[in-house]
């Protein structure tokens, strides 16, 4: 069953994949994004869709594994085979398509960078799981499932985007213009920052773990008012909240260790000036 669960997080990227290959041909004969009907935006967003899928069985199998005591170093290293799949190159396909703004070639080699450090950052996770004796309560870069999850997640709010950059209304339709052409240069730019995310040292929280744990009552407080923010965001801004919330997860660790190194060095100082 776990290996099933793994097997089914590659289906899933193979099929985003396909789903991001279409509309790429399709978008490369027509005449740009306003020109394609609305049922080729679908096939973007069920890229997207597939990726959390992904997600979901990755999350399951691991799970399934603990459950009926067949945790292996073949499970691993075959989740990580998966991952590199679903969480390494759909996500770069996905990214391909927002290329109406930069020059192909730069798109080309951001999706080239991406995937070459998803592999890395999950050969580094299978090391450290192996020698470390597992993760912890914090990651060591960004988690792949999470890089590619906020990829996905514009993927999924461009059918109504396109809704509200073909709205009849004049208000709506230039809010949609504005957000449409600010996504086609930070996807491919957010991208490329994610890949350098993957294979940093900036600590992400694990956070199934860090809310299983009985411990540290107070940050899993904290952790649960997070997600009750995000479900008020979800409802109130609907097509943006995830991306919103995703940028957030990715932005909040690097701010916190910046602060940290600073606050660190000032008191540093000022003990020296003391001395």
């Amino acid at each position: 069953y776990p290996t099933l669960m793994t097997l089914g997080n590659a289906i899933c990227g193979l099929i985003a994949i396909g789903f991001s290959t279409k509309f790429l041909g399709v978008l490369a004969e027509a005449e740009g994004y306003r020109a394609l009907d609305s049922e080729y935006y679908q096939w973007l967003q069920w890229a997207g869709m597939l990726i959390f899928l992904g997600m979901l069985f990755d999350t399951l199998d691991g799970q399934v594994a603990r459950w009926t005591n067949q945790v292996s170093r073949f499970g691993l290293h075959l989740d990580s085979l998966c991952d590199v799949i679903t969480f390494g190159v759909a996500p770069a396909f996905i990214m391909l398509s927002f290329s109406e703004v930069l020059p192909s070639r730069f798109i080309q080699g951001i999706a080239g960078i991406y995937t070459l450090c998803a592999i890395m950052r999950l050969a580094r996770y299978n090391v450290e799981a192996e020698t470390e004796g597992g993760v912890g309560d914090f990651f060591r870069g960004l988690p792949s499932p999470a890089a590619a999850g906020a990829i996905a997640t514009f993927a999924i709010a461009m059918p109504d985007l396109m809704a509200l950059v073909n709205s009849t209304e004049p208000q709506q339709q230039k809010i949609g213009i504005f957000i449409y052409d600010v996504s086609m240069v930070l996807v491919p730019l957010l991208t490329f920052a994610l890949a350098c995310l993957m294979v940093s040292r900036v600590p992400y929280p694990h956070l199934g773990k860090q809310l299983a744990s009985r411990s540290k009552s107070r940050k899993n407080f904290v952790r649960l008012v997070q997600i009750l923010f995000a479900i008020v965001g979800i409802l109130m801004l609907k097509e943006l909240a995830l991306p919103v919330i995703f940028l957030y997860y990715l932005c909040a660790s690097p701010c916190t260790t910046f602060w940290n190194k600073i606050t660190k060095h000032r008191r540093r100082s000022s003990s020296d000036e003391v001395a």
